[in-house]
């Protein structure tokens, strides 16, 4: 479609919806993705464009038209407010079949279509066999400005477009390197969305090199001054006082982090403010004590950490860069400095084909483990997925070579939120048990004798603590009274109310797991592999 100049035109960017089986479909009807909103925000500063993005996971406004299935109702939204061009957040490979139906749909009424994210950059033919015009190759925020200005296709860096049945694909464009000139992400431009928990970023990029992961970009990082105008404009313009910090590694440049830690405790102190930051940070980072002591300062409490696993061979595997023996020390230097950690974790990650003697360890030893390790890290909250070979993964590549990746044509995309079985296991097991053993463990940690103990935390432990501050109203000792409220708060009521929550989400996902015909379409998938594997192993005619 060419887009001329005589009116101004919608850019509407899309966030599709989680599928039916995430368990973060709650925690995102609260949030949103910080990518489509950078791009949005650069888009935005065209002459002639209107921008707007639409949260399937966050569209709870009133006037959001909703078709039966309780999603936003895209022929309504276009009939009422006709975009020229749609863009498509594909980062997230479980979204990616509701982005090709969006795309289909809207390519059928002659809207260009263009998606960007970590999985359509790594499997560009398919998203262009799929209803998508262009693909973005990279970070999208100068490419989008590019692409609705028109610019000739070949001449836009950063991009894939089929032209007379091939892919092209342009020169790489530039990382985003100078971040001081990237304005502040515009939040207004989302339509429909309430907003409590504010996605804020200081780097992207990340220089692990994990095995599992698809994020291989060098990290760079905004300076802390850039990253405190930030969160200043969203406290003091759209009254934000819970932040996630989304980078890969909060603390990648610990000097600027700690620059970064001491202007945000300045801020809260100087407007009266206290504001709560979750973010992401690696285990071995608790070797710091100076950075952690200038994240409390800060009033950073909550603190995610990639654990992956408590099995040395295969922490090896991830290339996690440390052993099992360091990490329960670790944990306890975190919760020393009062934060509440939210371990995730990867189970029945399979093993590397070294040629060394494999050290076999059972299923049930393995659940054990994890247990185990869990209890005796005292892990505040936890999220253990199975391991999930990403688009665009160095994991994905080694399960292809050695022919273990149940095809795309039973087990499709919507399940790579790691609650599936995706590939054969290691050791005979077969992946329903490797799929039971993840469901007992989370079932094991998320259970509902948690309201027991919420109520008997409220009856008897609430009376003896709170109460008799309270008697100081009349001193007015209001902050005694706050900071008792606070400790009993987190001792006695957090973890127990989290745990129980998360009963309530495994007990919705066995529910719609029941309704799906999974295990119906892992027979077949398994009986392709087995067929594939036979036919590789009959000697040549």
């Amino acid at each position: 479609m060419v887009i001329g100049s005589a009116k101004r035109h919608l850019f509407r960017l899309i966030v599709p919806a989680l599928s039916n089986f995430s368990i973060y479909s709650d925690i995102a009807r609260y949030t949103t993705a910080l990518g489509p909103i950078c791009v949005a925000t650069a888009a935005n500063k065209l002459k002639d464009w209107d921008v707007e993005v639409i949260d399937e996971n966050n569209c709870r406004g009133k006037f959001c038209p909703k078709d039966r299935f309780g999603l936003p109702d895209h022929p309504r939204l276009q009939a009422e407010r006709p975009a020229d061009a749609v863009g498509f957040y594909g980062s997230l490979s479980s979204t990616v079949p509701r982005i090709f139906e969006l795309a289909e749909f809207y390519k059928g009424l002659g809207v260009r279509t263009i998606a960007g994210g970590k999985h359509v950059e790594n499997l560009p033919e398919e998203s262009l066999a799929n209803g998508i015009d262009v693909v973005v190759l990279g970070e999208g925020e100068e490419t989008i400005k590019e692409l609705l200005l028109n610019v000739p296709l070949e001449n836009i860096k950063g991009i894939a477009f089929r032209r007379n049945g091939q892919m092209i694909k342009t020169e790489p464009r530039p990382l985003i390197t100078d971040f001081e000139n990237q304005p502040i992400p515009d939040f207004n431009l989302i339509r429909y969305a309430r907003i409590s928990i504010y996605p804020v970023s200081r780097t992207r990029g990340c220089d692990m090199n994990c095995e599992f992961c698809a994020v291989k970009d060098k990290t760079r990082c905004a300076t802390p001054e850039k990253m405190m105008s930030i969160i200043s404009h969203l406290a003091e313009t759209r009254g934000a006082r819970k932040f996630f910090e989304s980078s890969d590694h909060f603390a990648a440049n610990r000097e600027e982090t700690m620059e970064f830690c001491r202007l945000l405790a300045e801020y809260q102190k100087r407007k009266g403010l206290k504001l709560k930051m979750t973010v992401q940070i690696r285990l071995n980072d608790a070797r710091y004590p100076e950075l952690l002591k200038a994240m409390k300062e800060a009033g950073i409490i909550n603190v995610c950490i990639g654990y992956e696993s408590p099995i040395d061979e295969e922490l090896i595997s991830m290339r996690k860069g440390y052993l099992s023996k360091d990490m329960i020390n670790w944990t306890k230097i975190f919760h020393q400095y009062g934060f509440f950690i939210h371990g995730m974790f990867i189970f029945g990650y399979p093993r590397r084909n070294n040629n060394e003697p494999a050290v076999k360890i059972s299923l049930d030893e393995k659940v054990k483990r994890f247990k185990n390790f869990i209890n005796r890290a005292k892990i505040d909250t936890a999220q253990v997925l199975l391991t999930v070979p990403l688009v665009g993964t160095e994991l994905r590549t080694r399960l292809e070579k050695e022919g273990r990746i149940f095809p795309l044509a039973d087990i499709g995309w919507q399940y790579y939120d790691g609650q599936f079985p995706l590939f054969m296991p290691d050791d005979g097991v077969t992946p329903e048990e490797m799929q039971n053993a993840v469901t007992k463990i989370m079932s094991n940690f998320y259970r509902f004798h948690h309201l027991l103990a919420i109520m008997i935390h409220i009856v008897v432990h609430f009376p003896i603590f709170v109460f008799p501050a309270a008697l100081t109203i009349t001193t007015l000792k209001t902050r005694y009274i706050t900071r008792v409220y606070n400790w009993w708060e987190k001792k006695y009521f957090r973890n127990q109310s989290m745990r129980f929550g998360g009963w309530f989400i495994v007990r919705n996902w066995f529910k719609n797991f029941r309704k799906d015909n999974f295990l119906e379409k892992l027979n077949q998938a398994k009986a392709k592999l087995n067929q594939a594997k036979e036919k590789l192993s009959r000697p040549a005619n």
